[in-house]
């Protein structure tokens, strides 16, 4: 909490500077470009923004209806299957507390967590940031049989290793969000938020002698997820786009990595994957509550005068695509799927349909476009909502918004609300059929009176 009170006192007090003068924004973007542009991630290749007579851009509006044709429910078994990794994600903040009856439910098995590898691994972000391991304990007993993650019946990975990072739970991992300039992402012109990108080079090298001896025991059959909240999300999603790059795995063993809560941490991220034929759709599923705060804070457009400020704070902003073209600091890559809670809970998104429900942004529908992520980000606004003192606190917005236990609570009252349905149809169902199951046959009837006659 106190991360995003810091994070909201530093948005504060750049919104409050108003009369910052906009000539060398708009010379920085006559200079590097703007609509000519394409291929950029957060660019306009898709569709491009327009100046007001003030200068601030300006992007397609949408509405309820409008936004809602590209919103599709996500089904049962993947609502399940994030239920499942959400309770993983809050288990990892309790490591000391986990017990193996819990993890059996799963059908998982506990492999080891940061804190049994303390002495081994010297880095220092390993006492802040606890990492946890789960690795699935069911065997390879058929080959041509599919196996199934817990009670699910989506299939999922065999001898599969999971795993979880937890987010902020110490001083360096907070000051690790906060140290958000761009550096370059393994030394290839795509940019990425320099904080997480640290910290997740010092995860990489605790993962690594456990995901190598799963590789080594499993071989072709291996299977890696990774998974997290907050940073922590960030931070595995790093990882997960660091081991195709350095092409220590193949594309097939890494599922898609999931995350909750997480702020957006690249610019520019898609070339990674467009490099190697991959979808990102395929490889990245971001989590996010309707109203939460955190993963827009980097990716909300903003104003001018907050774009020229960012610009003469540091100068790594002054070549930054994102910020640049598009007024942002990254941009969001993968799939999105939007979780809208009980209206009890959190009032709901004005683009959103009534009621609680998990979406996922549908970009095959025809007219998708970048302003379509931009559209939902940029409402609420991050900076709206960081500059209300009420926002702040246990019973504060941003944390209602943003808890982990809250996402947790919302997508198993989804799954609960779907349960109710299917129990009243089967028994709606059932009630329909029980009197002509019950009622004496006629043709039995006939049958007893002709046998009478005779």
């Amino acid at each position: 909490m106190e991360g995003l009170v810091a994070l909201g006192d530093m948005w504060s007090n750049i919104w409050k500077q108003k009369e910052v003068a906009d000539e060398d924004n708009t010379h920085d973007e006559g200079e590097n470009g703007g609509c000519g542009s394409g291929g950029e991630e957060g660019g306009c290749a898709e569709s491009c923004s327009l100046e007001d007579n003030d200068g601030e851009m300006r992007y397609r509006s949408y509405d309820q209806e409008s936004f809602s044709r590209f919103l599709v429910r996500v089904p049962w078994s993947d609502t399940k299957l994030f239920s499942k990794q959400a309770f993983l994600c809050n288990m990892a903040c309790v490591i000391p507390e986990i017990k193996a009856e819990d993890l059996k439910i799963y059908g998982l098995q506990f492999a080891t967590s940061s804190l049994e590898k303390k002495a081994q691994v010297a880095v220092s972000l390993e006492s802040s940031m606890m990492t946890e391991y789960f690795k699935q304990q069911a065997k390879w007993q058929d080959k041509r049989r599919k196996m199934t993650f817990g009670h699910s019946t989506t299939p999922c990975l065999v001898n599969g290793l999971f795993v979880m990072t937890p987010g902020m739970n110490s001083l360096a991992s907070r000051k690790a969000y906060l140290f958000f300039k761009p550096t370059k992402f393994e030394e290839m012109n795509v940019h990425v938020h320099r904080g997480t990108y640290e910290a997740a080079q010092q995860m990489y090298q605790q993962f690594m002698p456990d995901i190598l001896d799963h590789l080594h025991r499993n071989g072709e059959l291996a299977k890696l997820q990774f998974t997290g909240h907050f940073l922590g999300g960030s931070i595995a999603l790093l990882v997960h786009m660091m081991l195709l790059t350095r092409q220590l795995v193949k594309p097939s063993t890494l599922l898609p990595v999931v995350t909750f809560r997480s702020p957006f941490v690249f610019c520019g991220g898609h070339k990674l994957l467009d490099q190697k034929w991959l979808d990102a759709n395929n490889h990245i599923h971001c989590v996010m509550m309707h109203r939460d705060v955190v993963p827009r804070a980097f990716s909300c457009n903003y104003p001018n005068h907050v774009a020229t400020l960012l610009k003469r704070l540091n100068g790594s902003f002054q070549s930054l695509p994102c910020l640049i073209k598009n007024n942002t600091l990254y941009s969001p890559i993968g799939k999105l799927f939007i979780l809208q809670p009980d209206e009890r809970f959190s009032p709901p998104h004005p683009l959103l349909p009534m009621g609680s429900a998990l979406y996922a942004l549908d970009n095959t529908q025809s007219g998708f476009s970048s302003d379509i992520f931009r559209a939902f980000l940029n409402s609420p606004h991050p900076l709206e909502t960081l500059s209300d003192p009420t926002a702040y606190g246990s019973e504060g917005t941003i944390l209602r918004d943003h808890d982990s236990n809250n996402y947790l609570k919302a997508i198993n009252k989804i799954l609960r609300k779907h349960t109710r349905m299917v129990v009243r149809k089967v028994r709606k169902q059932r009630n329909l059929l029980w009197p002509l199951l019950t009622s004496p046959s006629t043709h039995r009837l006939n049958d007893e009176d002709e046998s009478g006659l005779k």
